[in-house]
């Protein structure tokens, strides 16, 4: 028996399966898409997953929309030339619409309905020295907006038609109720709220109705997004001690966490294919985007 030849075998083997294992784990690791570091929000897919529009803080007094091409990874402005405070950005499935808050400087916030083929805004301005108008988001029918605002000591989310029109409320509870999120055929909302002390993930018929609670815990869970088949809820939670990204069931079953990562984890938006998330991940203070597979 040759010894010798079995053990070189063996180890050869040995080897193989070591390097696959460390393939496999590569393969998995979130992949960077932005090395500037400065502090980023918001993202979400645009052009079938081929850009992503996110929130930029160029300087301590800028917040610009960006848009980065995945094929060379080139940013640029969404909006040229604008001098205006824009962040929490939305599409319509088809890019016709858009929906974003702007601040021209001081406490006041508006929502901004922009029709990019007729080249027309419609807005929602409320009067007054303060107004907390956020969250946008487009039901995929593109016949309403969704957006949050905080009035007598709460927070509600309304819905208006896309001429800023037609003002409905969804919400009527106490605390604040935040980050609307349509399902791909409309007829569900997921969003976050305090009604019952802290933030945790709620789910409710488009019209408000049938509200039911998707997660209890003491800490925080937030900024949820339903994936393009309807079937999960990706979110923000502090529940083990930091801010990770978890995936969720729609109907609260099978929750798993995603990221595990001594700094904050947060906003994640699916990729279209419903296989990857598109996170900011602070590392080192850095704020980048990063690409992260959800079911690896």
């Amino acid at each position: 028996m040759n010894c010798s030849k079995h053990w070189r075998r063996y180890v050869a083997i040995l080897a193989m399966t070591q390097l696959a294992s460390l393939a496999s784990l590569q393969a998995a690791d979130p992949i960077r898409l932005t090395t500037d570091g400065h502090l980023k929000h918001d993202p979400i897919f645009i052009q079938s997953g081929r850009e992503i529009v996110y929130t930029l803080l160029e300087s301590p007094v800028q917040l610009r929309l960006m848009r980065l091409k995945l094929t060379g990874k080139t940013t640029s402005p969404l909006h040229a030339n604008v001098s205006k405070n824009e962040f929490e950005p939305d599409f319509s499935p088809d890019g016709r619409y858009e929906v974003f808050v702007q601040s021209r400087g001081n406490l006041s916030l508006a929502l901004v309905i922009r029709d990019t083929k007729q080249n027309v805004d419609a807005e929602i301005r409320p009067s007054g020295g303060f107004s907390g108008l956020r969250s946008p988001a487009i039901s995929p029918d593109m016949k309403r907006v969704l957006y949050c605002y905080p009035e007598d000591g709460r927070q509600q989310i309304y819905s208006v038609n896309m001429q800023a029109k037609d003002r409905n409320a969804l919400t009527n509870s106490g605390g604040v109720n935040n980050w609307p999120c349509f399902s791909r055929d409309g007829k569900q909302i997921v969003f976050g709220s305090t009604r019952d002390g802290n933030y945790d993930l709620y789910l409710m018929n488009a019209d408000g109705t049938a509200v039911r609670r998707l997660t209890t815990n003491p800490f925080q869970d937030i900024r949820p997004n339903i994936s393009p088949d309807g079937k999960r809820i990706a979110f923000t939670s502090s529940r083990d001690g930091n801010y990770e990204i978890y995936v969720i069931n729609t109907d609260g079953s099978g929750l798993k966490r995603l990221t595990n990562h001594p700094e904050r984890d947060d906003y994640p938006a699916w990729h279209p294919d419903g296989k990857k998330l598109v996170i900011v991940s602070e590392r080192d203070g850095r704020h980048d985007l990063y690409l992260i597979d959800v079911d690896r």
